[in-house]
């Protein structure tokens, strides 16, 4: 170095100028990576913007920099920032140079892409304010931001130096713009990812190459019952299978990654963090260039606990089904909509009198009616497919007897009907049975009435002993004729009386006649008349005059009566065991009008034990008896609640406890 020279005098003016430009454009760079520190959310573009107008005022000696845009859709100024602060005359200048920027590139700015230089005109009183004006746009690849104007009071003579400055600044904004965009995309896009992951009805894992887990979705928290943050970087199947099964899936595991499959598929068992076990089915996608990325397998499951329990529910319940289908002992079949059987109980092959292989996917009609006739339309096949339940008596020829058809159809959720379900009880057999059950409570009937009828006649009998005695002793007497008198008529009673039993106790066609009820409840009261006498029991009839005629099984009717006077006849027994004028029996007979027509009210009551509540419901149910064994079948009422109902009408009963017990039967007036 020369004697007397310092370094200044070796600089040149533009080396100077040049580092002056290069630390101005440090500074900006700076804050620009103060921003990009910052979370994306938080980072602030007007900062960005106001430290590039403080730096290019600082560099170029304006007197005003400001930054803003042109709204689009509005055509209105935005301004982002400014050195100095804008004052009212500033804003002016900002609206006018807006105004010339949207007069040439329209309010979009599309084809602004180059500095453009502008001469303001200035009004008299503001003869200091900057006239000259450079405009620069902010714009990376296809994306603008804006523009910054730089006011100055003379007239821009940048030079090369300069202009590169304002150049590489606008570029290192327009970027930094750029990346905050994209970094912001970026991650609104990994939100909206993580989002999907985390509401899909799936267990999603991500597993590293080395088998420990790298991530974990909200379903697989929900399942599993861990948190990510306690798995991660656990081994998969140490979390994901139940420790019986983890050397088994870890082998399998193992033996994928080393194939060249994409795509594995299985089953295993997940013990979740409280202990329980859920079945999940896995689906895992592998990369084979593992060596390169973090994710190994991406792995989704869907939890099958609850199908596999239903599954195994449905199995249970259709094989209960299957065996009531087969232990049923009246005919059942599942009919097609097109009529064809689809499935029939042994019941019905045993009915048919045919094989399964005779039955199953034949014509409905062709095994119920033995054939299909004509070719005109069965009437079951009406039946079929219809969306009520209907329940019809009919003969099957192809079953070979009367039966009680339930028509059912097997209705699925979409309202659709594919299946009939078709029910045949057997009335023929059911019949037989009924009829049995009905003479073996008359029957014992009949052995209840032996002894009082056995009484009955030796009276009678005695009588005409006794005349016929009187008339041998004296042939002569004038009186023989009224012996003779007396013994026809005591013979007749003892016919009335042997008829009126046989006439109970014969069998008989079972059809519907005319009968006068009065009539009914006499003869039934002359059969127990001297059960009643021989214990002390006063019975009373009230029957209204011109009942009319009922339509009716007389011996049915009549067995009813007997069962409940017999009945009446205990209860009162047991309430006072010695004769006395409080037993009673009250017999009423009377016209009820109804809404559905006219009625036979009939009332039976008694002043003996009563009846509590608690067994008063059961009174009509087969066997159930109130009294002792060995004294009552528990037919009676059963019975009888059947017999009233088959004729059409009601039967019921009230009682109040310890003081008396009233039956009540109502019976149809059909017009003759």
């Amino acid at each position: 170095m020369l004697e007397g020279c310092t370094m200044a005098d070796f600089i040149s003016k533009k080396d100077v100028e040049e580092l002056y430009l290069f630390q101005n454009r440090n500074r900006l760079l700076s804050a620009i990576r103060e921003q990009s520190l910052q979370d994306p959310e938080d980072q602030d573009r007007s900062l960005i913007f106001q430290h590039c107008c403080t730096i290019l005022s600082d560099a170029l000696g304006c007197h005003f920099v400001w930054a803003g845009d042109i709204d689009a859709n509005t055509c209105h100024l935005i301004p982002f920032a400014s050195t100095p602060a804008p004052t009212a005359h500033h804003k002016i200048k900002q609206e006018q140079l807006a105004a010339i920027l949207i007069e040439r590139y329209s309010c979009k700015l599309t084809d602004f892409t180059s500095p453009c230089y502008l001469s303001l005109t200035s009004d008299a009183n503001q003869e200091f304010w900057p006239s000259h004006c450079a405009v620069w746009p902010i714009a990376y690849q296809s994306s603008r931001y804006g523009f910054i104007a730089m006011h100055c009071r003379e007239d821009f003579n940048l030079g090369e130096l300069k202009c590169q400055f304002i150049s590489h600044v606008m570029d290192d904004i327009a970027l930094a713009i750029y990346s905050q965009d994209t970094t912001l995309k970026l991650k609104d896009e990994r939100d909206f990812n993580k989002e999907i992951v985390d509401t899909i009805q799936a267990l999603m894992v991500t597993i590293r190459p080395c088998g420990t887990i790298l991530s974990f979705n909200k379903r697989a928290e929900e399942v599993t019952g861990y948190q990510e943050d306690e798995i991660r970087e656990k081994y998969w199947v140490d979390v994901m299978v139940t420790p019986d099964n983890r050397l088994q899936f870890q082998q399998t595991f193992s033996k994928i990654l080393r194939n060249t499959q994409n795509n594995i598929n299985f089953m295993a068992p997940l013990l979740t963090k409280s202990g329980s076990q859920r079945c999940i089915s896995w689906h895992g996608s592998i990369r084979h260039d593992i060596e390169t990325g973090q994710v190994g397998l991406v792995m989704l499951g869907i939890d099958e606990t609850e199908n596999l329990f239903a599954g195994q529910q449905l199995n249970m319940f259709t094989a209960r089904w299957e065996k009531i289908f087969i232990a049923m002992q009246d005919p059942a079949l599942l009919v097609a909509s097109d009529n064809t059987i689809i499935e029939a109980n042994p019941a019905t092959f045993a009915a048919a009198k045919k094989s399964r292989d005779e039955v199953i996917g034949k014509n409905v009609c062709d095994i119920l009616h033995g054939d299909h006739g004509d070719l005109r339309q069965c009437p079951l096949e009406q039946l079929i497919g219809h969306h009520k339940t209907q329940i019809s008596e009919t003969e099957l020829h192809g079953l070979h007897g009367n039966y009680m058809l339930t028509v059912s159809p097997l209705i699925e959720e979409d309202g659709e009907i594919n299946a009939t379900l078709l029910l045949a009880r057997n009335l023929t057999e059911e019949e037989v049975v009924r009829a049995e059950a009905i003479r073996v409570a008359q029957l014992a009937a009949i052995g209840e009435l032996a002894s009082g009828i056995a009484h009955e006649i030796n009276n009678p009998i005695n009588g005409i002993i006794n005349y016929a005695q009187i008339i041998i002793d004296d042939p002569t007497d004038r009186e023989a004729n009224d012996n003779l008198r007396n013994i026809i008529s005591e013979g007749k009673r003892i016919a009335d009386i042997v008829s009126n039993l046989l006439d109970f106790a014969r069998r008989r066609e079972e059809i519907p006649t005319r009968s006068d009820i009065a009539r009914i409840i006499e003869n039934s009261i002359q059969l127990v008349s001297h059960l009643l006498k021989q214990d002390g029991i006063t019975c009373t009839t009230y029957i209204d005059n011109l009942l009319p005629s009922l339509k009716c099984n007389e011996q049915q009717l009549q067995q009813v009566m007997l069962n409940i006077i017999s009945n009446a006849r205990y209860a009162v027994n047991q309430k006072f065991p010695k004769p006395c004028k409080g037993k009673k029996i009250i017999i009423k007979a009377s016209l009820l009008n109804k809404k559905e027509g006219d009625f036979i009210h009939l009332t039976f009551t008694d002043t003996g034990i009563g009846i509590v509540p608690e067994i008063r419901n059961r009174l009509f149910d087969p066997f159930f008896s109130t009294k002792p064994k060995g004294e009552g079948t528990g037919l009676g009422l059963s019975i009888s609640h059947g017999l009233i109902r088959d004729h059409g009408g009601i039967i019921r009963v009230k009682s109040k406890p310890g003081d008396w017990t009233t039956f009540i039967i109502d019976l149809p007036i059909t017009p003759e």
